[in-house]
């Protein structure tokens, strides 16, 4: 018997709802112990799926397969469910034509994060010594913008112009080497990429660079993310580089994934991968007509579990990534079950230990996916079900270790998507999984519900238990106006901050210090609105968004006591300079408001922090017209141990004139005294004692 079949049988035996709570911690490491899944040991896979549980008190919503069939039947059953439904919809259409916050500051800032201890790729990273830059995406040569008739025209030379200086970039992650004393930087090195693959973002750990890239890209919002089809013929690529000479990098490890990216994070040494994969079936049509109904049924009749089954290439050779046995499935009969289950594309969860420089193990569940949440202690994986216009949010949970044991599923009404920022609206405190969905119904007075759940797992259940909910019977105030949209949300230990808006921004701030009795303390209205929100400290509250003109502005808030929050004051990019009026601006944009990448932040003693903020902004005179120009802005919170005398201060910014339109992708370091921005693919610097004068484009 293999080892990994006398692991299952092992683990089969022993009946899940009679282990103890210090067996239940133990487990994931008995699974782990356990080699050989994956379907080729040279992968490094063990099997961490629990075997179906023959316990009937059990309410597991995710089940393991019982076999090949099984799972082939599931996608079999996807397949047919996804074709059905696309016919309707055309039917259809036809018919109606919490941060945690450090105390001490370091000498360098590295990437924002949701989670303090999580690490989340970036197409820049810096490592105290090295800046190390991303390529560029071919798509990115133009700006993205709420309202694109506030935007001036730009004519057809501009467009070729910056098209043409994207194409030109080489294809090859840069690094370079700063000096902090005095804000200089250098190109020592680079490394060479295939052309016909984009690179989702880099990771600095230690020695080695990890570049994750992939065949596909969806954006930020990515409509194509729930899509069947679209993850079909994708390939992710993990490249782990031995970048201890820095200008001769080595390549120490290649891993093709079958499937497409979805994302990524890294808690120590362990790297954790989330893939979709959907099996390519040459000649099944998605939207068939009568005559082409036998030709799909025949197609999938004739399925192998080798067809749907993922691959993965480990420096060149091939193997199975994942194998059924590895891979869960819904239980139609548990109480959360959607009407129609089964699933043609299957998410995979993927943990590379890059110290041993192999993949450990590997997951998969056949369910779609809406976008994924990394706490310290959890992977959570949202899936958004649709019916009768309403909606609910399904959350599988699975735990954040190498064993990637499935922990449980649990259900909030309304939905949850977590691409971008969004995954702002959930958070893990306590023990306690709290999130903020959105509900869209027929009511033309408020067609907008928002709502805050929490939820609580039960791990001999394998459920995540809804504990309470806002509002409800007993506490009945809405969350936001009529028809406002939800934009900022910023959970901080037992405080939950809101921002909704659609005339006005109302600031929210929930009480959460009672999990099971949720409240609104108070609430603040200010004109403008706040996309992203940064606690400063338990009594400030800072917010990065857009002013009543629609400009890019900063905010900060007395939070101190929770039933009256107020306004300290704003700050509106780009009037600050005495040549330019608000007459002048003509537009501004941020990328850090949609992209916490793009922010950065350093804590500096007690009383003072200091933090970067790029902005693209359009100016227009009658004499010169229109023009534009890039801007890191450099700015401190001074006098923030007292809230009432907090204040927001600008120390300058670094400028780059632009001929045309560029590279979107702005990023700030600072080290010590140096500031270094990355525009694109080049490097700027200055010093943040002397802002004046800056260096660059290195």
């Amino acid at each position: 018997m293999s080892e990994g079949k006398l692991c299952r049988q092992i683990i089969k035996k022993v009946p899940i709802m009679k282990i103890t709570p210090y067996a239940i911690l133990l487990l994931p490491v008995l699974l782990v112990s356990c080699g050989g899944g994956g379907g080729n040991s040279n992968t490094g896979n063990s099997n961490s799926i629990l075997e179906p549980d023959p316990d009937p008190e059990s309410n597991a919503l995710l089940i393991a397969v019982a076999n090949d069939g099984e799972l082939l039947a599931s996608v079999k059953s996807g397949f047919n469910n996804t074709i059905e439904s696309n016919l309707a919809r055309s039917e259809d259409i036809s018919l109606a034509s919490s941060v945690e916050l450090d105390s001490t500051a370091t000498g360098f800032t590295s990437t924002y994060t949701l989670e303090a201890n999580i690490d989340e790729h970036d197409v820049v990273k810096y490592d105290g010594n090295y800046i190390f830059v991303a390529p560029s995406r071919g798509m990115d040569c133009c700006f993205v913008f709420d309202d694109i008739a506030s935007i001036p025209e730009i004519d057809e030379a501009e467009q070729s112009e910056a098209t043409t200086i994207t194409s030109k970039e080489d294809h090859a992650i840069r690094i370079v080497a700063t000096d902090p004393d005095d804000a200089t930087a250098l190109e020592v090195g680079a490394i060479e990429l295939d052309e016909s693959y984009s690179v989702e973002g880099l990771y600095a750990h230690g020695d080695q660079l990890v570049a994750i890239s992939s065949s596909g890209w969806w954006g930020i919002y990515g409509d194509e993310f729930a899509s069947v089809s679209s993850w079909q013929s994708q390939t992710t690529i993990l490249d782990v580089y031995d970048i201890g000479d820095v200008t001769a990098p080595t390549l120490q490890m290649n891993i093709e994934f079958e499937g497409g990216f979805v994302n990524s994070r890294k808690k120590g040494d362990t790297l954790y991968l989330v893939t979709r994969h959907t099996p390519n079936i040459d000649g099944l049509n998605y939207f068939p007509v009568e005559t082409e109904t036998a030709q799909n049924e025949t197609l999938l009749d004739n399925l192998s579990i080798e067809d749907i089954l993922p691959k993965i290439k480990v420096n060149g050779d091939e193997s199975l990534l994942v194998e059924a046995s590895e891979c869960l499935v819904t239980d139609k009969n548990n109480e959360l079950a959607l009407q129609a289950t089964g699933h043609p594309t299957l998410t995979l969860l993927i943990a590379i230990n890059l110290k041993a420089q192999t993949v450990v193990n590997t997951t998969c569940y056949l369910e779609p996916t809406n976008g994924i949440y990394v706490s310290e202690n959890a992977i959570y994986l949202a899936q958004i079900d649709y019916s009768n216009f309403s909606s609910r949010t399904l959350v599988h949970s699975y735990e954040l270790s190498e064993a990637l044991t499935y922990l449980g599923s649990g259900v909030a009404d309304g939905s949850l998507y977590l691409s971008g920022n969004n995954d702002f609206r959930i958070n893990e405190h306590e023990g306690y999984l709290r999130l903020v969905t959105t509900e869209y119904n027929n009511n033309s007075d408020d067609w907008i519900d928002h709502k805050l759940s929490v939820l609580k797992l039960n791990p001999q259940q394998f459920k995540l238990e809804l504990v309470a909910t806002l509002p409800n019977g007993e506490r009945t105030q809405a969350i936001g106006k009529p028809n406002e949209e939800l934009y900022g949300v910023r959970f901080l230990g037992d405080k939950l901050y809101l921002v909704t808006f659609e005339r006005i921004d109302p600031l929210y701030v929930l009480d959460l210090s009672t999990p099971t009795d949720p409240f609104i303390a108070g609430e603040l209205e200010v004109t403008g609105f706040s996309d992203f929100l940064h606690p400063i400290n338990n009594n400030l509250l800072m917010g990065l968004g857009e002013d009543e003109n629609g400009f890019t502005k900063l905010e900060l808030f007395n939070v101190e006591i929770l039933s009256s929050p107020y306004s300290l004051g704003t700050v509106i990019l780009g009037t600050e300079d005495d040549i330019i009026s608000l007459d002048s601006l003509n537009w501004s944009y941020s990328e850090a408001r949609y992209n916490r990448r793009a922010f950065t932040y350093q804590v500096v003693s007690d009383t003072q922090d200091r933090f970067l903020v790029p902005a693209n902004l359009g100016f227009y005179n009658e004499e010169s017209g229109y023009s534009h120009e890039d801007r890191l802005y450099l700015f401190e919170i001074n006098g923030k141990d007292s809230a009432s005398s907090a204040s927001i201060d600008q120390v300058g910014h670094i400028a780059v004139k632009h001929d045309a339109w560029r590279d979107s992708r702005h990023r700030g370091i600072i080290h010590n005294d140096s500031v270094f921005y990355i525009n694109g693919s080049s490097v700027w610097s200055t010093l943040w004692s002397n802002p004046a004068e800056q260096n660059g484009p290195m």
